[in-house]
């Protein structure tokens, strides 16, 4: 359970600290224009590495994931701390997403190994409950480095914390025996599909570059989308379960991730650039949304709720809640309010939806069954930066994005684009509540117990 919480309490400070710095690190060394990138680019990697590290969790235990994630964590601070432009940083943040799909894939395995049914949903309840204790640094601690010692610090910090976070949870998993074989255990490894999917998302993201040759570029993102699903369908060791409910589920987190995190691509820049909020505010953003989203989690933990009904409350909201930002004449308050309902949204519907896919998974294969979710979360949340970035980019003149990138800039124009943003990812994740519809009914999460029990 350390190695668990140390591995999601490490990932989730870091992506809080790195969002609300970036737009001063924008405006810093150039490159506005980028930051649909430089968020997307860890979406990519996650979306190669996700799949991997199940199965890397399938072959050889939660231990080398958590190894290896830890070594990715490390060269990616350093080169964010030393980045000369945002195209350093965005580098960077791609070989953090590459550790971050073996760090978080870390609690997921541990729970599908080693927690029973009726026990699950609380552990992933109490997992969320990390990102609320990172709510409560990451904001506050990244405002507070960028508006004294400098943004750079935002990587630089989390180095001694990685050190400590590699340390204990390696102390914790040597008392863990090893994981027996499993049949299916030494199949291939699927490394086409992973490829497949990250150079799908790299292409959908560069459609947000200005003066790129975009009906090129949808044309290439198709044909790797039919051969993904070509491939998947054909391949011994797919990436989802193929299943009605499973394929229902990872729809649903994929239309779902694409509307909340696709919304948060621009929530910064609007309030800092377009409303000439300080980076306070947008840690207060961040830190009501983190907030909420482990409110959802771990009330739906506590609930029989029947999993369709979870999941479709939770994903409704979401949708709701992207569509309710982009509401015009209404200041800085309900974009920031609306976002918290959407991370309640992604809340309530998380444990449900591990619990639908490992309810059609098989002995042996858990981690690949609790990877798809967050993959598939994952490869949403960059087909909505895609999506956000293009409406971005066609909605704001050359000029206004150039003005936008000075520090202290203040251009009102921003907060019309980004509104326009939340519309087009809100379309997607309604979606998601399409989905829902193909969810297996029953059974329901069974309610916590005590929490002793899992750390026990």
């Amino acid at each position: 359970m350390v190695a668990a919480l140390g591995a999601t309490f490490l990932g989730s400070l870091d992506a809080l600290m790195v969002t609300t710095a970036l737009p001063t690190a924008a405006q810093d060394i150039g490159g506005v224009g980028l930051i649909a990138i430089t968020v997307g680019a860890t979406t990519v990697t996650v979306a190669m590495t996700f799949p991997v590290a199940g199965a890397v969790i399938d072959r050889h235990g939660v231990g080398r994931s958590f190894a290896i994630a830890c070594v990715l964590f490390t060269t990616a601070n350093v080169i964010g701390g030393l980045a000369p432009s945002m195209a350093v940083i965005a580098a960077s943040r791609a070989i953090l997403g590459a550790g971050a799909g073996f760090m978080f894939a870390v609690p997921l395995g541990l729970f599908a190994i080693s927690v029973p049914d009726s026990l699950r949903p609380r552990a992933f309840g109490i997992n969320a409950a990390m990102w609320g204790v990172s709510a409560l640094i990451g904001p506050a601690l990244g405002a507070i480095l960028t508006g004294t010692v400098g943004w750079r610090w935002v990587f630089w910090i989390n180095l001694p914390m990685i050190a400590i976070v590699a340390w204990a949870g390696r102390m914790a998993l040597r008392r863990r025996a090893a994981r027996p074989a499993a049949s299916g255990q030494h199949a291939a490894m699927n490394l086409i599909g992973p490829g497949l999917l990250g150079l799908l998302v790299a292409i959908l993201l560069s459609l947000a570059r200005p003066g790129v040759p975009r009906p090129l570029l949808g044309a290439a993102a198709a044909v790797v989308a039919c051969a993904f699903v070509w491939y998947e369908r054909r391949s011994p060791v797919p990436i989802f379960i193929h299943t009605a409910n499973s394929i229902a589920a990872n729809a649903s987190a994929f239309a779902a991730g694409a509307a909340f995190l696709g919304a948060e691509t621009y929530l910064p820049l609007q309030l800092q650039v377009g409303f000439g909020h300080g980076v306070a505010v947008v840690g207060l953003a961040l830190l009501l949304c983190t907030f909420a989203w482990t409110i959802g989690s771990m009330g739906a933990a506590r609930f029989s709720t029947p999993v369709r009904v979870q999941v479709t409350l939770g994903t409704a909201l979401t949708f709701a809640g992207a569509l309710a930002m982009a509401t015009p004449d209404a200041g800085a308050v309900l974009p920031v309010a609306a976002y918290a309902v959407a991370g309640l949204g992604m809340g309530i519907a998380s444990p449900a939806l591990f619990a639908a896919v490992l309810a059609d998974g098989t002995a042996g294969q858990e981690g690949r069954s609790t990877s798809s979710i967050p993959l598939a979360r994952q490869v949403g949340s960059g087909v909505g930066a895609a999506v956000a970035g293009i409406v971005f980019a066609a909605t704001l003149s050359a000029a206004q994005v150039s003005a936008a990138q000075h520090q202290g800039a203040h251009v009102p124009e921003v907060v019309h684009a980004a509104r326009l943003t939340y519309v087009a990812v809100a379309a997607i994740g309604a979606l998601g509540v399409v989905a829902c519809r193909w969810l297996r009914p029953g059974p329901a999460p069974s309610p916590a117990i005590e929490a002793k029990e899992i750390t026990a």
